[in-house]
């Protein structure tokens, strides 16, 4: 292995994990979240993420030492530790969003989550691509396939699915059932994660035969495979819930006047909202469309909203109606 060879490697790699990145922030159809605060969320699960998840996890190895017996605690770290004290490392970022106007709905929740999982497994990947070069050479380029495809889209997917949970919970009335949906989220986060792993390390392990392991492998493969499946149909999922949203009440706000009954009509579709020609020269069409979709969302917000914060979506709706409104009155 050549170092221009293991460089462009690591490029190809980190290119494809981006180009991940933006293509599920480009899925966010109906109301695209800004692409800056994606990356943010991108830099705290590559920085922040990754630095607290390995200080946690060596924290979690150190205070069972002497409780868990020396040949199980390698795997305890891996199956265990590792994954709890990154997917909560990761799932922090929450803490932060929550308090933004930028986490709306499930997709949104998806959306960053997947974004935090992907900065974690960029800086992951460098730190395993640096350590195989210097053990092992001739396992790196397998190292580098099988973290780009397989184990970068674990931690996309454990994270997504968490913030799949946030996200739905994030401007609804907090009753026990829906506390209760992130633990869920997190928890099966956490166990996707450690699954791989376990299964991952047991295929690495030496213990099993060489066909064995490769089956072990395959079954690992398999498992991300379904998982990406599953996460795909959650995300089309959710963004037909948007598309309803949107539909239902723009078609209230049409009956009062708010906007033209055939704009209701075009713009909870995704693809005839996006051609020309069906809004007059002077109006600003993707400002157009963007405010009426916000104010089907904050219409929904209101409503399932507890009773203390509907003021506030009172007055977003009110203000999302009159800038529709200017626009098509030209006021």
């Amino acid at each position: 292995m050549t170092l221009a060879m293991g460089l462009s490697a690591v490029a190809i790699s980190t290119g494809i994990l981006f180009a991940y990145l933006i293509v599920i922030w480009w899925l966010d159809r109906y109301e695209r979240e800004p692409f800056w605060m994606v990356l943010l969320t991108f830099a705290w699960g590559a920085i922040g993420g990754t630095i607290l998840g390995c200080i946690i996890s060596l924290v979690m190895g150190i205070s069972m030492a002497d409780v868990i017996p020396e040949m199980y605690a390698q795997l305890y770290m891996t199956v265990v530790a590792a994954p709890l004290a990154e997917e909560f490392t990761k799932g922090l970022i929450f803490g932060a969003l929550i308090f933004t106007p930028h986490l709306d709905n499930e997709t949104d929740g998806l959306i960053y989550g997947a974004a935090v999982g992907l900065g974690f497994a960029t800086v992951e990947n460098l730190l395993y691509f640096l350590a195989v070069a210097l053990a092992d050479p001739e396992a790196f380029y397998f190292t580098v396939v099988a973290r780009t495809l397989f184990t970068a889209l674990v931690h996309t997917i454990s994270s997504a699915l968490f913030g799949y949970t946030v996200g739905y919970v994030r401007h609804r009335e907090l009753k026990p059932r829906l506390w209760a949906l992130p633990v869920v989220g997190f928890i099966l986060a956490v166990a996707m994660h450690g699954l791989w792993n376990f299964l991952a390390t047991l295929a690495e392990s030496g213990f099993l035969g060489d066909e064995q392991a490769g089956e072990i492998m395959g079954l690992g493969i398999l498992l991300v495979l379904l998982m990406s499946v599953v996460m795909f149909a959650i995300t089309q999922f959710s963004l037909k819930r948007e598309q309803k949203i949107i539909k239902k009440y723009l078609a209230e706000e049409a009956q009062n006047d708010v906007l033209p009954k055939k704009h209701a009509e075009i713009i909870p579709s995704w693809t005839q909202r996006s051609r020309s020609g069906w809004v007059p020269a002077h109006i600003p069409r993707k400002e157009y469309v963007e405010a009426a979709t916000l104010l089907a969302f904050r219409r929904y917000q209101m409503d399932t909203a507890a009773p203390r914060f509907k003021e506030g979506y009172q007055e977003e709706v009110d203000r999302y109606r009159e800038k529709v409104r200017g626009y098509w009155k030209g006021e």
